[in-house]
């Protein structure tokens, strides 16, 4: 699968890359982009590989006029910590 122009061979590494563009990412957009329903795993593994994701807890209303709670996940490394990250898992 190809991604802002990178090939991303798993779920995770086009993650990743959303999320280096500086938007945050939801269970919803991870579904349409990459077809995971297992967000939370992917930034569980990510976390673990040193990136420094935060989330912010979210509210919407449903098209049924119920209150829906999600999270919406942010990548907050800065460019040298991502390159050393990357450089450490080549």
């Amino acid at each position: 699968m190809i991604y802002n122009g990178k090939e991303c061979l798993t779920q995770k590494d086009v993650v990743l890359e959303l999320m280096k563009t500086g938007r945050p990412i939801t269970q919803k957009e991870a579904y349409e982009v990459c077809g995971t329903q297992r967000l939370s795993a992917i930034i569980f593994k990510l976390r673990k590989m040193g990136y420094n994701i935060y989330n912010i807890p979210s509210k919407s209303i449903t098209r049924f006029g119920n209150t829906c709670n999600f999270v919406k996940y942010f990548l907050s490394n800065t460019a040298e910590e991502l390159q050393a990250i990357e450089n450490a898992t080549a």
